[in-house]
């Protein structure tokens, strides 16, 4: 086990070289940059003054050139400064020569996403692998039918429309819950509790919403699973010695079902640190899939990148903690022996 991890270590370095050389390219072949979109705010701009914007960023420089430029500072960790007029750092906070500390976007953005996603992962586990369980057992009868046409619902509605009907429904013709920010005006002034109420009454909408488009999936992917452990022979067998059926059901067969689940929630952890895009344009959240929006629109290529290269390197680690966790969770694998399916 341990020399395959290393070697999945090992190989994970030149992936993320490639994938980043790939987005790094790709990006660059996206008509205009910075400097263009500065200059659309700007009606005095003129050509000179554009051009010494890019000698700044480097952008006058070879493709291949501004990106070994920027492995130079990936090696130290160092994801540079953001080409807004603000000049942030796009990662790690920085203090100035009076003691001033600007905070890094990513890092000002990543807890609000890790709140609201790790909140959206739990309540679409607690809901749908129960209901997936059910819809096995009741294969054919009125709660499967019941929890496929929700699954079918849950398919077919768009994210973005749902967002928006709710956010009407909930927050305009009955406003029971805000529509957009995460705290409220008086915040500060707020005691510890009243805080707390004002968090969860902002982030309700924009943490169920996701939740109901993925629940079906969910859903979906449990009920397989059952099904196809149920009709196996050491199902069978339990049940033969008198176990209940609730032992069989959740100690037997729902361990075994949910093997597929790990790799499901491995991959997972790239969407709980990018954010949604959607949900957090609309609910002006500001997340890391807003703050990658407003980027990709201004052709912030540093800010980009540093998404792009946390989510790769992300996506691998994921998929690495995916097969450890199968490994753990089936004996078969790490004996190496691969399960009949």
């Amino acid at each position: 086990m341990l020399r395959y991890l290393l070697k999945r270590l090992f190989w994970m370095i030149p992936m993320l070289i490639g994938i980043s050389l790939i987005s790094f390219f790709i990006m660059h072949l996206a008509p205009g940059d910075i400097t263009s979109t500065e200059s659309a705010f700007d009606p005095k701009s003129s050509e000179e003054s554009r051009q010494k914007l890019r000698e700044l960023y480097n952008l006058d420089k070879p493709v291949i050139v501004q990106y070994g430029l920027w492995m130079q500072r990936l090696v130290k960790l160092d994801f540079g400064h953001s080409f807004a007029s603000h000049q942030r750092p796009v990662f790690w906070a920085e203090k100035d020569k009076d003691g001033n500390v600007t905070p890094g976007m990513i890092q000002e953005a990543l807890p609000i996403t890790l709140l609201m996603n790790i909140a959206g992962l739990l309540i679409t586990l607690s809901i749908g692998i129960p209901l997936g369980v059910m819809a096995a057992k009741r294969y054919g009868q009125w709660p499967d039918r019941s929890i496929t046409l929700f699954n079918f619902i849950g398919f077919s509605i768009p994210g973005f429309w749902l967002s928006l009907l709710l956010m009407y429904w909930l927050g305009v013709i009955h406003p029971w819950f805000p529509i957009s920010g995460m705290h409220s005006l008086n915040y500060e002034q707020l005691g510890f509790w009243q805080k707390g109420q004002d968090l969860f009454m902002h982030v309700f909408l924009p943490v169920v919403i996701p939740s109901i488009t993925g629940l079906a999936g969910i859903t979906l992917f449990v009920k397989n699973g059952m099904l196809d452990v149920l009709s196996q022979d050491y199902v069978t067998t339990a049940r033969a010695k008198g176990l209940s059926d609730r032992t069989v059901t959740y100690r037997h067969a729902l361990r075994n079902a949910l093997l597929p689940l790990i790799t499901l929630i491995g991959l997972s952890l790239p969407g709980l640190i990018g954010g949604s895009v959607i949900a957090e344009t609309i609910f002006a959240i500001p997340g890391m899939g807003k703050l990658f929006y407003e980027a990709v629109m201004m052709r912030d290529f540093p800010v980009v990148m540093g998404i792009l290269t946390i989510g790769s390197a992300l996506t691998l680690l994921g998929s690495l903690l995916a097969d450890l966790a199968y490994a753990w969770a089936d004996p078969r694998l790490r004996k190496g022996v691969m399960p009949n399916r």
